[in-house]
């Protein structure tokens, strides 16, 4: 199987509305979500991760930056049972698939394996002015 790929939400910025949360379970394969930047959007994005479990569970975001041909070590992150974390905003140049990669522009979330349902994210988008 592949990456499933999460659906990057605007925040309404007139508030008329609101946004209604659409959090995605967990999977094995893990999800990305597309981080290309523009100069408006630049830094924008940000991860909303809740652990529904009784036990604490690890988030991984998959790093596809290099330095100097090293490459830069994943960011993984515990979150207590019962806890929600955001984390953000995803630099380019450190979390993005590098170009000519299977997901160039993307950015890899990866879960605590066999324990992948108890995490759910959702990821936003700040609007630009």
């Amino acid at each position: 199987m592949a990456r499933t790929a999460l659906t990057v939400q605007t925040l309404d910025s007139s508030l008329a509305t609101g946004l209604t949360p659409a959090p995605v379970v967990g999977i094995a394969d893990g999800h990305m979500f597309e981080n290309t930047p523009s100069n408006a959007r630049y830094g924008t994005r940000f991860a909303r991760v809740e652990n529904t479990g009784i036990a604490a569970r690890d988030i991984t975001f998959v790093t596809g930056a290099t330095v100097e041909g090293v490459p830069i070590e994943e960011i993984t992150i515990s979150i207590p049972a019962g806890a929600v974390r955001i984390f953000g905003p995803f630099s380019p140049r450190v979390f993005n698939q590098p170009t000519g990669s299977t997901d160039p522009g993307t950015v890899y979330v990866d879960y605590d394996a066999g324990n992948e349902a108890d995490l759910s994210i959702e990821v936003y988008e700040m609007p630009v002015s």
